[in-house]
């Protein structure tokens, strides 16, 4: 039977030397199975969940740590590999910024309007809801526009996979805790006083599965405004609790996609680009689209947040599938 980390450490003995594996990956997974087995034993199931989600964000911070410290195995990697990687990653950070920025300038623009005191403050406040979505589609375009149009190697295609993997748990932390405190901050500061109620997008993750269970067992419990429909209330929740768990996975689906359409250096890169675009606006439609549904009662939480990111990662397998008869499917051009 697999065991929680076997996969990371196969992934992991893929990019890093023996002494990095010896040194950091070992006794990271060995650390994580100790005390997921222990927790399992003594039937805390939440609590094993729990561990296993903090044994994979601390391996991709170890992982990308080693990127940084150059402990990595580069020396498997040609100059052409290097630079497809560079290119993609460098391409991503800067429509990251730059979508996040676009994303910014409708409350500049209504703050500006309203003479908004702590203009700048606020702002702050507002780019952790932007973050995912901007991360999510400016690193779609950034591997389009980075390595589309050309032929790239297997190497390059797991690099960018291993990237999308650290944004993912990075957009996880900020669902799931950074985004719900500045979000409240920011009501706060508007409101000019600190009794402000908080509603669903301001709980944490934690917090929005325990108000599901309280006002499950209590309608009672609901907030005043809520208590002539209680059932809305609690489908709100949900959708919150399941958007965010499948918003932070989009990097990861996004980037499947992108290679799955980028493989073969077959199309050009404006194609590609116009090609991600139209799929991110697809999704995007689909995953907020979905939300009507769930509070009139047509449709499960679970089912409209995960539903999109379902349906692009069958896209990307059937067209990798397609694409794995030809030699040119992640095969590395000679220099």
């Amino acid at each position: 039977m697999t065991r929680p980390g076997d996969r990371l450490r196969a992934f992991a003995a893929r990019w890093c030397c023996d002494d990095t594996m010896t040194r950091l990956i070992d006794p990271l997974i060995a650390d994580l199975q100790h005390e997921h087995a222990k927790a399992a034993r003594s039937g805390w199931h939440w609590r094993s969940r729990a561990i296993r989600i903090a044994g994979w964000m601390s391996f991709f911070k170890v992982l990308a740590i080693c990127a940084w410290q150059g402990e990595l195995v580069t020396h498997r990697w040609t100059s052409d590999d290097r630079r497809a990687l560079i290119r993609a990653a460098a391409w991503s950070v800067v429509l990251i910024v730059a979508i996040t920025a676009l994303f910014e300038l409708s409350p500049l623009a209504w703050m500006t309007h309203n003479s908004q005191a702590g203009t700048a403050r606020l702002l702050l406040y507002l780019i952790p809801q932007a973050l995912p979505i901007a991360t999510t589609f400016g690193a779609t375009l950034g591997i389009l526009f980075g390595i589309g149009g050309r032929v790239f190697s297997r190497r390059v295609a797991e690099g960018v996979v291993a990237l999308a993997l650290i944004a993912s748990a990075l957009s996880f932390v900020n669902l799931g805790w950074i985004t719900p405190a500045a979000n409240q901050a920011f009501r706060v500061a508007v409101a000019g006083r600190t009794d402000v109620p908080k509603g669903p997008p301001e709980l944490t993750l934690g917090e929005l599965s325990r108000e599901i269970a309280i006002v499950d067992r209590n309608p009672s419990e609901a907030p005043p405004w809520y208590r002539g429909n209680v059932p809305r209330y609690v489908m709100d929740l949900a959708f919150n609790y399941h958007w965010r768990w499948a918003l932070s996975v989009s990097p990861v689906v996004f980037a499947l996609f992108a290679l799955s359409i980028a493989a073969g250096g077959s199309l050009k890169r404006w194609v590609l680009g116009i090609a991600g675009f139209a799929a991110f606006l697809g999704y995007y439609t689909l995953l907020y689209g979905g939300r009507e549904l769930v509070l009139s009662g047509t449709m499960p939480a679970y089912v409209s947040a995960w539903f999109p990111n379902a349906m692009f990662a069958a896209i990307a397998g059937y067209l990798m599938t397609r694409k794995s008869v030809p030699s040119t499917w992640f095969y590395a051009a000679p220099r």
